[in-house]
């Protein structure tokens, strides 16, 4: 057997198709089907039940793909750790952060890391939370940013800071007035992002949501911060922001952050990587470059709430 039989195998089995399997691959059809055929001749076991569309998966196929997976992809690690030895860091790392995060993260460190490593390359997805997890896990990311803490198997979180919470009105304020107590919210008039979003989960821990649309006229479903903070600027009421967004504020608008009452509540933000991934030096050089460029005092939890974002993520075989 070779490495692309294993490889066009997996792809038929990721995609339940050869049709499709094939145009992921850049091949024909009838080759893919010829190798897969060679394949099963050989090991004399019949991976794939052809009868029926999508093809499925034989009991003795589960067993030889899962084995097939572990062979392939560490051939794709061993081949990536070459790379990763070169001192000039001209291989790709493929990260995934959540949305609430990349638009005001990214910027502050990526130039300045591409200008260090002009053979740096650095391919960023902006995707919601369960999609960067399910990327790493399955290997199609190299690494993700998301709001931790996160219990899932095979993967390690290394936090890299801390982002408070705050609150941005509208609505007149006093020089007295810097915090606002939850409790004294007008929860009718606060936007939040939509639900099923990390960011809103983790608000949900320390505001009752429930109140937020009795007798809401007008519904913004969002999952932008952007969008967010234009809503209060053009219709007024108040959202909670992430930290980071705060520092992109002009100079009218930091006048409608503040301080939420009580101790600060925070999220921690931590890069997310496979156990025993081979692409330490590039994950390490990216955290420098994000812990070098951030606010210092973001970078300790000390006196800080830290609110759980809850991720709860079913996950099924996927090769």
């Amino acid at each position: 057997m070779t490495l692309n039989q294993l490889e066009y195998t997996l792809a038929v089995a990721k995609s339940g198709s050869f049709k499709q399997a094939a145009e992921k691959l850049m091949i024909s059809q009838p080759a893919l089907s010829m190798q897969v055929q060679k394949l099963e001749d050989e090991i004399e076991i019949r991976i794939f039940d052809r009868t029926g569309s999508p093809v499925k998966i034989t009991s003795d196929g589960e067993l030889f793909l899962e084995r097939a997976q572990e062979i392939v992809a560490a051939t794709h690690r061993l081949t990536e750790f070459s790379i990763n030895l070169h001192d000039d860091f001209s291989g790709q790392i493929k990260m995934g952060i959540i949305p609430t995060l990349a638009p005001f993260l990214v910027p502050l460190f990526a130039d300045q890391l591409l200008k260090d490593y002009p053979n740096f390359k650095l391919d960023i997805h902006e995707i919601i939370t369960e999609r960067v997890v399910n990327g790493v896990r399955s290997g199609d990311l190299d690494a993700g940013i998301i709001s931790t803490p996160i219990n899932v198997y095979g993967i390690n979180a290394i936090p890299l800071f801390y982002e408070k919470f705050f609150i941005y009105s509208s609505e007149d304020h006093s020089y007295n007035d810097m915090k606002i107590n939850l409790n004294k919210i007008k929860y009718e008039n606060l936007w939040l992002l939509e639900e099923g979003n990390c960011f809103r989960d983790q608000i949900n821990n320390f505001c009752d949501l429930n109140k937020i649309r009795k007798n809401k006229h007008f519904i913004y479903r969002s999952n932008s911060i952007d969008a967010l903070i234009r809503l209060v600027d053009t219709k007024g009421g108040m959202t909670i922001l992430p930290e980071l967004s705060t520092l992109s504020l002009n100079e009218e608008q930091e006048e409608n952050v503040r301080i939420i009452a009580g101790k600060p509540k925070a999220r921690e933000i931590a890069i997310i990587v496979r156990k025993n991934h081979d692409k330490v030096r590039y994950v390490d050089k990216i955290k420098d470059y994000i812990q070098s460029n951030i606010p210092k005092s973001m970078l300790s939890s000390k006196g800080l709430e830290i609110v759980d974002p809850e991720i709860n993520i079913d996950y099924h075989k996927n090769y």
